[in-house]
């Protein structure tokens, strides 16, 4: 009796453990790390766009010498060029370094005559090289989408001719920008890219020899695109 009384009562607890266990709420599972592909690793690249840029004398503007129908040079057109780079990736974060050299073909022709006395006046500008070296900086949106701010040092050439006379000065200032990067699902290696960059040269003398030097602000536009291999 004694026996047939422990067991009974060993099942009723065993019975009540385990309905009190199902009641219990289940614990969800722990949720997944997110994934970022890696970005870590040295790149090269080729770029195209288009690019507007501003020469604006310090001390006097190009109409007040010229006359109506003249403005302070406004060179624009094409620009390609190439460059390469390294990432490091923390995370959803991932900063850089990047250097670039441009061939621009940004220009600007103004001219004026003056029929009865055979005479053309005549400004012609233009800007022909950009290059930089910046540091990079940005967040992963997506495992595969990159938005980034950059900035850093530039160098560029120009050239200013008035009248038959020449001024060919080396630019150095600085450049920021941004864009987005996209890594191509399926091909690992392959990246493109959309940014804009504004570059300040400061002022520049342009010495046209040997008459003249007049000092100059020259800034520059850029919208491009690129072309990514990656060797990570």
């Amino acid at each position: 009796m004694k026996l047939l009384l422990g067991t009974t009562m060993i099942a009723g607890l065993l019975i009540a453990g385990a309905a009190q266990a199902a009641d219990m709420p289940l614990k969800a599972p722990p949720r997944a790390a997110p994934y970022y592909s890696d970005w870590t690793g040295f790149y090269v690249f080729g770029f195209g766009g288009y690019s507007w840029g501003r020469i604006s004398p310090d001390d006097f503007s190009i109409e007040e010498v010229f006359g109506t129908g003249f403005h302070n040079p406004k060179p624009k057109g094409g620009v390609f060029g190439f460059g390469g780079g390294y990432l490091w990736q923390y995370g959803a974060w991932v900063g850089g370094v990047e250097v670039d050299y441009g061939f621009s073909n940004e220009k600007d022709t103004q001219t004026f005559t003056i029929a009865a006395e055979d005479f053309t006046e005549r400004l012609h500008s233009k800007i022909d090289a950009l290059g930089s070296a910046r540091a990079r900086a940005g967040y992963l949106f997506t495992p595969n989408l990159l938005a980034y701010g950059t900035a850093g040092v530039a160098w560029g050439r120009s050239e200013l001719n008035i009248v038959g006379f020449d001024a060919k000065p080396t630019l150095f200032g600085w450049v920021a920008g941004g864009g987005l990067e996209w890594k191509v699902p399926g091909f690992d290696h392959v990246r493109i890219r959309g940014e804009y960059l504004h570059y300040d040269f400061g002022s520049t003398g342009y010495a046209f020899q040997p008459i003249i030097t007049i000092n100059a602000k020259t800034r520059d536009d850029v919208a491009r695109g690129a072309l990514i291999w990656s060797f990570n």
